[in-house]
């Protein structure tokens, strides 16, 4: 029992290890980059794609026939339920792409869908001799009977009933199914088997959806089931395009997925796909190398500015014509594009985007705004910076440029999502009354709510990615992309729900953490570790069983502020710490000799302040400065800095001449040393000038010759010592003869 944990450990930290291929192909004409291809040279390495881009590990694989998966229609919500990818293997031998996935995933479990004569016995020795010996079938005697063996695994009281010989319309309704965890029935066209009724009647069905018109499921069978609702177009896209339309209401068009609905044995990619799309609860639109006119309209009606297109298989099955298509629907969203660097909105007062709105470019600052509709701060913003002060989104905000700093302050919105590539990390850092309803986390990011009052996040969903650090308070966390890295930077979570295999490390602390899934490792002890019945969990070095786990935590570790930074200004000074967590008094002292102190003059300092600024000092003047944090984790005085305010001379004058240049500038009162410097390549290297004259505190011109006429030069005064050290402005002067 202890080795097999043991064993699930060991691969949950090797799975980190292993260099993953994925086959990413983005269109050549691709207007969107966010758009992506998931496909390989066949199906069986199409299936293998779609896994490396939705799983780091899996406890669980579900396992069906590449070329004969008419038992795999229903296996969707299956996979969905164990959180799995599908993959294909051939009847007699085991796909070696389909193997390699499993070993980087970590696989302890097989699911193999179809009976002996659909895939053979040999496929469980091999699986076996590669170390997966917990393998199991589900079947029936036929592919009727499959489906419901498959549905008695979910329970629910919903089902979708489709024609067992017409693939399109079980897979139209499969990812909407995996999502919302209901169950796929196989019938005939004409009448309904009695296993499939049987099993409709023992588990006392509320609701049934028929997929499909008369000519795929008969009015007889219509007849014969609780509360039939029929979804069927005139063909199978239309079909389609009408569950996609039913369900619109429960799908999030952040993502499209695309695959071929042509020929019935073009539907393996679709398969694959279905699981990855449920996780989001995103659409998967069917089409033809051309997209369908209701399609095109339906994905028109529907798609958001953040929308971005994911094809299920290589071009000859998806031309980029097709995406071209899609992305045009994306494209025709009204919105504004702020992507010039500056500020906009008011200083005062208030302003409103009656639309949507997109940032793509870095240093930006967007004030006093509501934006009635979405928000995206797009690709553009690159590694760079932007501020959102005082905006409300009354729609989506989704954050696309990865390895930016997003900084909101009183920044309010409904839904925000976290869709940066895995190869950066997002940061955003909200502070003041910021607040957002649900963070949905789709990629690797930096949460931190440390310098708000209140809680900022309602409820946070991590979805996908390989690591995501929180810091400040959180209400509510959710973990459900299996093999995230989770931090917690001084976080403290009331409520964490974990149901996915992961890790969490760091020094923050939990309230309560239920445990819904085995896998779990916890670095330290929450105060209450619930876990359901059936798991396990290691948390701080010891294996926790099921039930409720209750933790006294020793004191808290006192450990004073060591990071207290400062920089000067002129007659003030600015500082940057860690924000003192549960003090009840911090004050800023000040000294000129570093043994008599006094308080500072600033703004009043609470538990959550991580900066501050003390004016009223003398220019020239050197000073002294510490923290002393009374109460919380911080209490105690913090590491002393130095800072001498100065008002570094900024009216420095050239006047050009033959040869030479003549300076006037203000005194540099008290300086010690005065030095002219010269550069002749912009300001890249610099040089002592050739001054006429020596200079000292009180000098307020010089004069340089020497000069090339023609030759641009910039020039700079160096002061040491007195009111006015540091640099002054930079001039720039050409000689030239009279």
């Amino acid at each position: 029992m202890k080795l097999k944990k043991c064993k699930s450990i060991i691969m949950f930290v090797l799975a980190g290890l292993i260099v993953v291929t994925h086959f990413l192909l983005i269109s050549p004409e691709a207007a969107n980059a966010a758009n992506i291809r998931l496909a390989g040279s066949d199906r069986y390495r199409t299936a293998v794609a779609i896994s490396q881009e939705g799983w780091q590990s899996s406890d669980y694989a579900v396992l069906v026939r590449g070329d004969d998966f008419a038992d795999a229609l229903c296996a969707g919500p299956l996979a969905s339920k164990y959180n799995a990818p599908i993959l294909f293997t051939e009847k007699y031998s085991l796909n070696k792409y389909t193997l390699e996935e499993m070993e980087r995933l970590g696989v302890e479990n097989v699911i193999i869908i179809g009976g002996y004569g659909v895939i053979s016995s040999y496929i469980d020795r091999k699986l076996d001799s590669a170390g997966i010996d917990n393998i199991e079938r589900i079947y029936g005697e036929d592919r009727y009977a499959t489906s419901v063996e498959i549905a008695k695994r979910l329970g629910s009281s919903e089902v979708a009933i489709t024609n067992g010989s017409h693939y399109a319309d079980a897979l139209s309704i499969s990812a909407i199914a995996a999502a919302k965890g209901f169950s796929i029935l196989l019938t005939p066209s004409a009448t309904l088997p009695d296993v499939v009724r049987e099993h409709l009647v023992n588990y006392r069905i509320q609701r049934t959806y028929l997929i499909g018109g008369t000519g795929v499921i008969s009015k007889d069978i219509e007849k014969q089931v609780r509360a039939p609702m029929r979804l069927a177009g005139n063909n199978r896209f239309e079909t389609n395009t009408k569950i996609l339309e039913r369900f619109a209401k429960d799908l999030d068009f952040n993502k499209v997925f695309t695959a071929y609905g042509e020929g019935e044995d073009s539907y393996a990619d679709s398969l694959a796909g279905v699981v990855l799309a449920a996780r989001t609860s995103s659409p998967v639109v069917l089409s033809g190398k051309k997209l369908p006119e209701t399609t095109k309209n339906f994905v028109e009606k529907n798609v958001g500015i953040s929308s971005k297109i994911i094809a299920l298989g290589g071009s000859q099955v998806i031309p980029y014509s097709l995406i071209e298509e899609l992305e045009e629907c994306v494209n025709k969203v009204s919105k504004s594009i702020f992507n010039q660097r500056g500020i906009y909105g008011p200083d005062e007062e208030t302003t409103t985007i009656s639309g949507n709105l997109v940032v793509d470019e870095s240093e930006i600052i967007v004030q006093n705004t509501i934006i009635e509709g979405d928000l995206l701060l797009d690709t553009g913003i690159g590694k760079g910076t932007v501020e959102l002060n005082n905006v409300t989104v009354k729609g989506r905000t989704t954050i696309r440029g990865g390895g930016s700093e997003i900084i909101g302050e009183n920044f309010t919105s409904k839904t925000l999502v976290i869709d940066s590539p895995y190869t950066r990390k997002a940061t955003l850092q909200l502070k003041g009354k910021s607040k957002v309803d649900e963070v949905r986390v789709e990629g690797n990011v930096i949460l931190d709510t440390s310098e708000v009052t209140g809680d900022a996040f309602k409820d946070v969903r991590i979805q996908e990615g390989e690591e995501v650090i929180l810091i400040g308070k959180f209400s509510s966390v959710s973990t459900e992309a299996i093999g995230v890295e989770i931090e917690l930077d001084e976080a403290t979570i009331k409520t964490m729900n974990i149901l996915a295999k992961g890790r969490i490390r760091g020094d923050g602390t939990i309230a309560t953490a239920n445990v819904s899934c085995d896998g779990v490792i916890i670095r330290f002890h929450p105060a209450v570790t619930i876990i359901d019945k059936g798991y396990e969990a290691y948390v701080d070095g010891e294996w926790l069983e099921e039930g409720t786990n209750k933790y006294t935590a020793p004191p808290p570790k006192i450990v004073p502020i060591s990071n207290l930074a400062v920089t000067p200004g002129d007659g003030q000074a600015s500082f940057s710490f860690r924000a003192p967590t549960g003090a009840t008094s911090v004050i800023l002292k000040q000294s000129t000799n570093g043994t008599t102190w006094g308080n500072s003059t600033t703004d009043k300092l609470t538990a959550s302040s991580s900066s501050a600024k003390a004016t009223g000092l003398t220019n020239g003047q050197r000073y002294y400065f510490k923290l002393v944090v009374i109460g919380g984790t911080r209490a105690g005085e913090s590491n002393i800095v130095q800072a001498k305010p100065v008002n570094p001379i900024d009216d420095l004058e050239a006047l050009a001449g033959d040869g030479q240049a003549s300076f006037t500038f203000s005194k540099p009162t008290g300086a010690t040393n005065v030095i002219l410097q010269q550069s002749d390549d912009n300001g890249s290297t610099w040089a002592t000038a050739a001054s006429d004259s020596s200079l000292d505190a009180d000098s307020n011109s010089a004069l340089v010759s020497g000069l090339i006429n023609g030759q641009q030069y910039k020039f700079k005064l160096v002061i040491t010592g007195g009111s006015r050290e540091g640099d002054s402005n930079s001039v720039t002067v050409t000689p030239a003869s009279p």
